[in-house]
């Protein structure tokens, strides 16, 4: 059997006190209709909201007001133990009503009563509660192909459906389902657990600070790879290592960790001995894509030209590969990976009339591609080339527009990031208070990696403010 992933890390945050964060509270409270909900409940869970894992107002938003609509929900059943239960809600007293719901569910379960008892997981802020509800669910209706695979199943369902929706609670109640599936998980399914478990630390940490749960998920994502066989299951084990890249990928951009990025360039490499442009053309291009955008990330670390030219010239055969209207979005990802390489080189070799295609290139892509996180993407690195062509104005509206996106990818980090860019076009307007106002809000975004490269960049423009 295959090592397991470390896991002794992985709770520690769930051990912790939560951390008080009263302004956030009172923002989240000032978006919701007070009137239509009780008081002591309203305060209660914006404090849970606020003292969460995800502490993006945005982000936090969601959860609070998914929590208040699902309480609203128990109060407006015609049953005379959820009238008991809403009552107790009312007041604040939230475990109580948890203990005579479950109590009523001993007595005599039904449907009302049994859907009550997962929105109240979710008023009680008990996603590991809520898991393992959906797992004595799934035992009991013993559900075709098993109860590991409808898990799984409804695992990645809550995961999307988080997603999609900013929704912490879907991500949480997923990321338990996933932690159960692990424990229990031998043999065979031990990598497809541990994949899981992987894919739900990646999505949660794009949408927190820090590297805790995309580091989790890379050690989860190379144990899955390690269990994999190169000789029996070639394709599963190109998989693996796609997954594997993706995150080492995501690392190394998000922390400019190079050698992070070599390790994507290598597992990138790995599937390309798999798949092929003849007998697997989609895999092959996708990733040919990825391993390109990789490379030119690299030489732009290094101030090399050619080593961005030759993953420039990676493309050549990419889009030939993806034709077809079902593939269009993996065609805008290629089209949006192009562009970004060529910016990088434009910078590096102050090619203006490169850059100014660029430009065009990233509108192109932009029509394409609607969800938040890759537009955000796009955004961001459009500023980047209106800075390299000095046109502070048009930078300054897209990391607006990258802003106003949300927090979804990279999460506060990203946030940050366009807060520098934000610094960086003050300085350029001659405008240092608001350079300074930008670095402090950046600050404040990078406060849980006292190393990163992006702090650096802040303390480098603190010092040219003060110069």
């Amino acid at each position: 059997m295959a090592d397991r992933a470390p896991r002794a890390q992985e709770d520690k945050e769930d051990i912790v006190a939560p951390e008080a964060h009263p302004e956030l509270v009172e923002t989240l409270l000032a978006q919701i209709d007070a009137s239509a909900h009780p008081a002591p409940l309203s305060r209660a869970l914006a404090e849970d909201s606020a003292a969460g894992r995800f502490k993006a107002p945005d982000v936090a938003l969601v959860g609070l007001k998914g929590a208040l609509a699902a309480a609203a929900e128990t109060q407006a059943c015609d049953d005379p133990v959820l009238a008991e239960v809403a009552a107790l809600n009312a007041t604040g007293a939230r475990a109580d009503a948890a203990a005579r719901l479950d109590a009523a569910l001993k007595d005599g379960a039904n449907d009302a009563r049994q859907a009550a008892a997962f929105r109240q997981d979710r008023i009680c802020n008990a996603p590991e509660r809520a898991a393992a509800r959906h797992l004595a669910a799934l035992k009991a209706a013993a559900p075709a192909g098993g109860v590991n695979r409808a898990a799984v199943e409804l695992l990645y369902e809550k995961l999307e459906a988080g997603e999609a929706a900013n929704d912490p609670w879907d991500m949480l109640v997923a990321l338990e389902l996933a932690k159960a599936l692990l424990k229990r998980a031998k043999g065979r399914d031990l990598g497809q657990a541990q994949t899981s478990l992987a894919n739900c630390h990646q999505v949660i940490g794009q949408f927190r600070p820090g590297r805790k749960h995309l580091d989790l998920a890379a050690d989860l994502f190379a144990a899955a790879a390690k269990a994999a066989s190169r000789t029996k299951q070639p394709e599963n084990w190109a998989f693996a290592q796609h997954n594997l890249g993706g995150i080492q990928e995501l690392i190394g951009l998000r922390h400019q960790d190079g050698a992070m990025l070599k390790k994507a360039a290598k597992a990138y490499g790995n599937v390309l001995e798999v798949f092929n442009a003849q007998g697997n053309p989609v895999e092959w291009a996708n990733t040919t894509s990825a391993l390109a955008n990789v490379k030119a990330a690299l030489g732009r670390m290094a101030q090399d030209p050619v080593a961005i030219q030759d993953a420039v010239e990676m493309f050549d055969n990419v889009f030939d590969a993806l034709e077809g209207d079902d593939l269009a979005q993996d065609r805008a990802r290629a089209r949006a990976n192009l562009a970004m390489a060529n910016r990088h080189l434009g910078e590096v070799t102050e090619d203006e009339a490169l850059l100014h295609t660029v430009l065009e290139d990233f509108t192109e892509a932009l029509d394409d591609i609607t969800a938040p996180a890759p537009r955000a993407r796009l955004l961001q690195a459009r500023a980047l080339t209106h800075l390299a062509l000095k046109d502070p104005d048009a930078a300054e509206a897209d990391f607006e527009a990258a802003l106003a996106l949300g927090s979804r990818d990279f999460a506060d980090y990203r946030a940050g990031a366009n807060h520098i860019g934000l610094a960086r076009v003050a300085l350029m307007q001659g405008d240092k208070a608001k350079a300074e106002a930008a670095l402090i809000t950046a600050k404040a975004a990078f406060a849980a990696e006292p190393a990163s490269a992006a702090l650096k960049d802040c303390e480098a423009l603190s010092a040219a403010l003060a110069g």
